[in-house]
């Protein structure tokens, strides 16, 4: 063989060999190729973060009805938040679905939007009031004013 051709065929093997491509010679047997798993055509149920949501029977398995889960037991099922010189206060705990009403009694408007997005009073003025649902699975939620980005909170649904 000529250098050219042993070059090139080295680079054919290594490129077949980095491929998972098995060269056969004469004589083997055929290669079994293992058929792929048939492709589902539902996507995984997630939740708002990523993670494998709860199925069907599991603790938090919502059917999309769009009814909010049942509250938890021990964690209070209604919950506030009262804004007030600029600031949110302490982080409050409530039960996965309950309800959270907001009060601002600033004079300049602001919202309680969750960073992940799960959840979202919109504006609520200066001396009004608003509400959201708390979100169905448990977990700590970052939330912030959109309009005044350095106040933030945490909601602990439980």
């Amino acid at each position: 063989m000529t250098p050219r051709v042993t070059i090139t065929l080295i680079i054919c093997l290594a490129g077949a060999l980095t491929a998972g491509i098995a060269l056969a010679r004469p004589g083997d047997a055929p290669a079994v190729v293992a058929a792929a798993p048939a492709a589902t055509t539902e996507a995984p149920r997630v939740d708002g973060f990523g993670n494998p949501a709860p199925q069907p029977g599991e603790e938090g398995y919502e059917d999309g009805d769009g009814a909010a889960p049942a509250p938890a037991a021990g964690a209070p099922a209604e919950g506030s938040i009262t804004i007030a010189d600029f600031a949110f206060g302490a982080p409050i705990e409530i039960a996965a679905g309950g309800s959270v009403s907001v009060s601002n009694v600033d004079g300049a408007p602001h919202t309680v939007t969750a960073v992940d997005g799960s959840f979202d009073t919109g504006t609520v003025d200066g001396g009004g009031t608003g509400s959201f649902a708390a979100p169905g699975t448990p977990g700590t939620y970052e939330f912030f004013c959109a309009i005044h980005p350095s106040m933030t909170g945490q909601l602990i649904v439980s």
